[in-house]
């Protein structure tokens, strides 16, 4: 089975175990009875959400650690989720699919790597790195024509990497 990251642990939230995570997924993996992941060695440890508070970051509790002591050793961690590919719509992915690949004009020349993935008010954006510097590209139907599993295709402007 694998696992995506979908968060991450930044601290301790008050004595009765709650914890301030920040989200880094699309996806709607911190609710009230889903289970999510930390890694501890090589394995992965089950979490079962008890509740959540929306906030920035936000605020989440666990089912069984309702004591500042009980999460302690979480600050820091990793939260996963499991990916199952029955998650995605039509042209939707996971930031971790996308990190890593090779840009592509749509002349066929490469341009840039993705080495994130972000969002921001405006829509989500890939952080594509050109000569050493780092460029945005805007993730839509505009700049990025294609996305295969070897490659992303994007319609270059002047400009934009």
């Amino acid at each position: 089975m694998n696992y995506n990251i979908c968060g991450k642990i930044l601290k301790t939230h008050g004595l009765k175990g709650e914890v301030k995570v920040l989200n880094s997924s699309d996806f709607n993996r911190f609710a009230k009875g889903k289970i999510v992941y930390y890694l501890e060695g090589d394995n992965y440890i089950e979490l079962k959400i008890k509740e959540v508070k929306d906030a920035n970051p936000l605020i989440v509790s666990f089912v069984g650690l309702d004591d500042i002591n009980l999460v302690e050793k979480l600050v820091g961690k990793d939260i996963y989720a499991k990916r199952e590919k029955d998650d995605l719509a039509a042209n939707e992915y996971y930031y971790s699919d996308l990190i890593g690949k090779p840009v592509f004009n749509q002349a066929g020349q490469k341009r840039a790597n993705v080495i994130d993935v972000i969002e921001l008010p405006q829509g989500h954006y890939l952080v594509c790195e050109v000569a050493g510097k780092r460029k945005l590209v805007p993730f839509n139907e505009h700049f990025v024509k294609d996305v295969l599993t070897d490659k992303i295709i994007i319609e270059e402007i002047e400009g934009l990497l």
